[in-house]
């Protein structure tokens, strides 16, 4: 949840500024952990949880359908 508002805001107030900020109000975390989690791989669970997704709005569909 961190990452993806840091992801959002970055271009207008930069990593580095964000991160700072957050974790003079109880929020720590480093720039490098921002850049990290932004480049690796998504996980077993979030690709899982993608192929669920799908199903279920599929399971959704068809039962409003009716």
């Amino acid at each position: 949840m961190v990452i993806d508002f840091i992801d959002l805001y970055k271009s207008e107030y930069g990593v580095g500024t964000m991160c700072r900020v957050l974790s003079e109000h109880g929020c720590s975390i480093a720039s490098s952990i921002s850049y990290e989690a932004r480049n690796r791989a998504a996980s077993r669970q979030a690709l899982r949880d993608e192929e669920l997704k799908i199903g279920v709005s599929r399971v959704r569909a068809e039962n409003y359908s009716v």
